[in-house]
């Protein structure tokens, strides 16, 4: 498979691009698994500085200022993506006209066409390209799909998801050109909710919500509206806390998910949920379950040792598919040009 080294066995060489909070606990949920399949080889990231401490305190071998020495390391096989979403598509770019297979923190791209153009590039140099939607991989999601395919729920009609965290301040929610705000940060994971559970684009559309001072989207309600009946109701704010919980209602009752994008937690009924318990990792996490990350690193694995270019549970036509609403979702509250 290109991209891959043919002699590596089962093992899986990655590079990390990023030195965020998020490659910490990335780094943290890859020591969970087994070290035969998986081993990080580089650490790159602007600050040199800090990818030598993260280098350090993880063991890794190598620390690299800027991204072009990860990219042309012949020793990789992967790359992890982490840099802030501004630079998803720039960076993935890279890695992937380098020949490296990519896991890229979502969103993929700022935009549809960015993502669009990944997806092509990915395929034209058949290379594995995964946009790390981690919900996908919780087993959580599994039992979810087991129930609603076996008619659980029966005939789905609404799907109601609220997402709210106090992110307002953090640096790249004030300025418009680093790419964060409510749709981004948020809305993609209620978004891809409603999509894994509806499986296919809603008939409409239609979003309201409000830009702070310098155009980023601080807060965005949505109504979806899908064939046959069915429908969804989005809310995410970054200036509030909010139930954090998504509903899924059917003619045969109710299932809700708290912490819907990362859940350990099925209750089926009153008297029948199912709980899993994320592994321990050596070091303190800094975002919540982010130990499930360990779920999407292993997804990588499974999906490059059988060959696969791309994961079953997040295609990358649905990344494509994502991008496009997303687009709607920011040009209607004002962020983008329609």
């Amino acid at each position: 498979m290109p991209g891959v080294n043919q002699e590596m066995g089962t093992q899986l060489r990655w590079g990390i691009a990023g030195v965020g909070m998020i490659a910490h606990d990335f780094l943290t949920a890859k020591g969970t698994l087994p070290p035969e399949q998986h081993k990080v080889v580089a650490i790159a990231g602007k600050d040199i500085e800090r990818a030598h401490r993260l280098a350090t305190l993880h063991k890794i071998a190598t620390a690299y200022e800027g991204y072009e020495s990860l990219a042309r390391d012949e020793s990789i096989d992967i790359v992890f993506v982490s840099v802030l979403n501004l630079q998803h598509y720039e960076v993935t770019k890279l890695m992937l006209e380098h020949g490296k297979n990519v896991l890229c923190e979502k969103p993929m791209g700022m935009t549809y066409n960015q993502i669009k153009s990944l997806v092509d590039l990915a395929r034209e140099k058949k290379l594995f390209l995964l946009e790390g939607m981690w919900s996908r991989f919780f087993p959580a999601y599994d039992a979810l799909d087991k129930h609603i395919s076996a008619g659980g729920l029966g005939d789905i009609y609404h799907i109601s998801v609220q997402f709210g965290v106090e992110i307002n301040e953090i640096e790249r929610n004030l300025m418009k050109d680093l790419g964060g705000g409510a749709v981004l940060d948020l809305g993609i994971y209620m978004l891809q909710l409603v999509q894994f559970i509806y499986k296919e684009p809603p008939a409409d559309i239609v979003c309201t919500g409000h830009l702070s001072k310098a155009g980023v989207d601080e807060s965005i309600s949505c109504a979806l509206k899908y064939k046959d009946g069915r429908t969804a109701t989005l809310a995410a704010h970054t200036r509030a806390t909010m139930t954090n919980r998504a509903e899924v209602i059917g003619t045969k009752g109710t299932i809700a998910l708290d912490y819907f994008w990362c859940p350990t937690v099925l209750h089926i009924s009153a008297a029948n949920s199912t709980e899993w318990t994320l592994p321990k990792g050596l070091y303190k996490f800094h975002f919540h379950n982010s130990a499930g990350l360990s779920y999407q690193i292993q997804e990588c694995w499974d999906c490059i040792n059988k060959g696969l270019l791309e994961s079953p549970k997040m295609s990358l036509d649905e990344s494509v598919l994502l991008a496009k609403l997303t687009d709607t979702m920011r040009a209607q509250v004002g962020v983008l040009e329609e």
